[in-house]
C-alpha cells in the first residue's frame, strides 16, 4: 500500500474499533437500530483507494444518469470508461445520454457504444418511465464529444488487460456477456461486478412481469451467462431498490435543490419531471454504485443464481442461498442512503 492507502486503511480500522466501543456502550435496542452488516468486510481496503479501477456499463435512463453523476464526481475511484447498452432507451440515445452526463459532470471519461440489441430477441425500452429523451425530458444540451470507435466488449478487455477491473453494471448485461464470450481468458481480470438486476426474495415481484425485473427481462441469456461466470458479484435487486425510503420524492427533491453544485443542478433537471408525474422515483441504479462505495449501509445474503431464459417466467432470477459467488443485497439503512446521496451531490 502507498502512504494514502495506509492512512485510509488505518482510518477504517480506527472507525471499526470506535463502532465496537459504541456497541459496548449503547443500550441494546439503540445498538440494534444502528447496526448494519457490510456486504463484504474485505471490500473496505478496496473501496477507499483511488487506484480502484472502475468501468460503468449503463443504459441511461434517469437512475443511470443519477448514478453517473455520483460516480464521476467521486474521488475514491478511478473511472476508466463508460460503456452503453440498449435498455431503457435505444443504443444511440443511451450513448448520447452518457455523453450528455459526462459533459454536465465536467468529465473527460471516454464513452464506448455497446450492444444495440440483446443476445436474442428484440429490444425493449422504458421511455414511459424515463421520458422520450431518457433523461426525464430534461433536454440537456447536445454533447460536443463523440463516442470512441472501439466497441464495448473490446474496450472492457483493453481496460482489464493490465489491471484488475471492477464493473458497475446498471442496464441489461449484454455487453458483459459479450465480453466474457469474446475474451474468456480475461474473466479472471474482473475484480467484482456490482449490478442492478433481478429479484431474489420469493415474496418480491418483478416490475415487467410478476417474475422478472426489467434488466434481466431485457436480456435473460446475458444475465444467466454473467451470473454463472464465477466472477464475484454484488447484486442489487428489486427486493432492496424498491424501498420507498430511498426514493426521491418532493421532500428529497427540495433538499437536492438546496445543494448549489453543478451536478446537483443537473440531477434536479433530470429527475424533476419523473417525480412530478409519479410523485416518487426509485433510484435503482444508485444502489449498485453505493454497494461498491458504501457497503457498510447494506446487509446481504450469499447465493448462486440462475436466470430463466424462456417461457412465462423469462427473466426470473432463481437464487440458491447458502454458498456461491454472488451476494444479493437484502436490507439498506435508508437514513444513511439518503445522507450519502445528498453528500455525493454536494
Amino acid at each position: 500500500m502507498n502512504g494514502t492507502c495506509n492512512a485510509l486503511y488505518t482510518y477504517w480500522l480506527l472507525s471499526t474499533t470506535r463502532n465496537l466501543r459504541c456497541r459496548q456502550n449503547l443500550p441494546r435496542p439503540e445498538y440494534a437500530r444502528r447496526r448494519t452488516r457490510p456486504v463484504d468486510s474485505d471490500l473496505f481496503p478496496l473501496i477507499c483507494f483511488k487506484d480502484m479501477k472502475v468501468l460503468l456499463d449503463v443504459d441511461p435512463g434517469v437512475d443511470d444518469a443519477m448514478m453517473l453523476l455520483l460516480a464521476l464526481g467521486n474521488q475514491s475511484i478511478d473511472v476508466l470508461g463508460i460503456t452503453t447498452v440498449c435498455g431503457n432507451v435505444g443504443i444511440l440515445k443511451a450513448t448520447e445520454n452518457a455523453l450528455k452526463i459526462t459533459a454536465a459532470a465536467g468529465s473527460q471519461v471516454a464513452v464506448y457504444r455497446g450492444a444495440s440489441r440483446p443476445l436474442s430477441g428484440k429490444c425493449m425500452h422504458a421511455t414511459g418511465i424515463h421520458g422520450q429523451d431518457g433523461l426525464g425530458d430534461s433536454h440537456l444540451p447536445k454533447p460536443m464529444n463523440k463516442p470512441e470507435r472501439t466497441k464495448a466488449a473490446q474496450a472492457i478487455s483493453e481496460m482489464a488487460e493490465n489491471q484488475r477491473l471492477s464493473i458497475v453494471a446498471t442496464g441489461p448485461l449484454t455487453n458483459i456477456a459479450m465480453f466474457l464470450d469474446s475474451y474468456p481468458d480475461m474473466a479472471k481480470r474482473i475484480e467484482r461486478i456490482f449490478l442492478m438486476g433481478g429479484v431474489y426474495c420469493p415474496k418480491s415481484t418483478g416490475n415487467v412481469t410478476p417474475f422478472a425485473e426489467f434488466n434481466f427481462y431485457c436480456d435473460p441469456e446475458a444475465a444467466d451467462r454473467v451470473m454463472a461466470s464465477g466472477i464475484e458479484i454484488v447484486a442489487a435487486g428489486l427486493d432492496v431498490t424498491m424501498d420507498g425510503r430511498c426514493a426521491v420524492d418532493c421532500s428529497m427533491l427540495a433538499k437536492m435543490r438546496g445543494i448549489k453544485t453543478a451536478k446537483a443542478s443537473t440531477a434536479c433537471k433530470i429527475i424533476s419531471n419523473p417525480v412530478s408525474r409519479q410523485s416518487i422515483f426509485h433510484l435503482h441504479d444508485v444502489f449498485a454504485l453505493f454497494a461498491m462505495l458504501h457497503p457498510e449501509i447494506f446487509e446481504s445474503r450469499t447465493c448462486r443464481v440462475r436466470v430463466e431464459t424462456a417461457g412465462k417466467q423469462r427473466g426470473r432470477s432463481i437464487a440458491s442461498f447458502g454458498i456461491g459467488n454472488i451476494k444479493v443485497l437484502s436490507k439498506v439503512n435508508a437514513e444513511m442512503f439518503q445522507e450519502k446521496l445528498l453528500r455525493g451531490l454536494s
